[in-house]
């Protein structure tokens, strides 16, 4: 009878860590190969630039402290300059085609105008440990790394 006390706190301290490690696991997703709706979904909300790095020179490192992009639920893209004015605040165009570094899969590309009237066409790549990837769709893309 004893270990039969001894085995029911047990079990439940066991199943209470596996739970709480479950709801703690980081988020890994590919994106570029999912549905819109998924895409959407995943990449909604304010996202804070840790870095950029690549494009003529793949080695190359872009660091911003207070650049955000913002992508709201009806499907517009905010992106703030450090006056408080927007230098982006547009509809996101989805285009389905084939994007770079997508192993040749077709996928969403990303594409809206800033206030210069420049466009910006980004494949979503994934969200890796709780960091939004996307990239330019080019041959020397940036690759931007985010967190919330």
């Amino acid at each position: 009878m004893k270990k039969f006390a001894l085995i029911i706190p047990l079990t439940f301290i066991l199943l209470c860590c596996v739970i709480q490690c479950k709801k703690d696991a980081p988020l890994n997703i590919v994106l570029y190969n999912q549905p819109l709706k998924t895409i959407q979904h995943y990449i909604q909300g304010k996202w804070r630039l840790v870095y950029g790095k690549g494009g003529i020179s793949s080695n190359t490192m872009i660091y911003c402290d207070k650049c955000f992009i913002e992508f709201t639920s009806t499907n517009r893209v905010l992106v703030p300059n450090e006056d408080g004015t927007f230098l982006t605040d547009t509809t996101i165009q989805w285009i389905r085609d084939i994007g770079t570094y997508t192993y040749g899969d077709s996928t969403y590309l990303m594409k809206f105008y800033d206030k210069y009237g420049y466009p910006n066409i980004y494949v979503i790549d994934k969200i890796y440990y709780d960091t939004l990837i996307y990239h330019d769709n080019s041959a020397d893309p940036v690759f931007y790394h985010y967190v919330k």
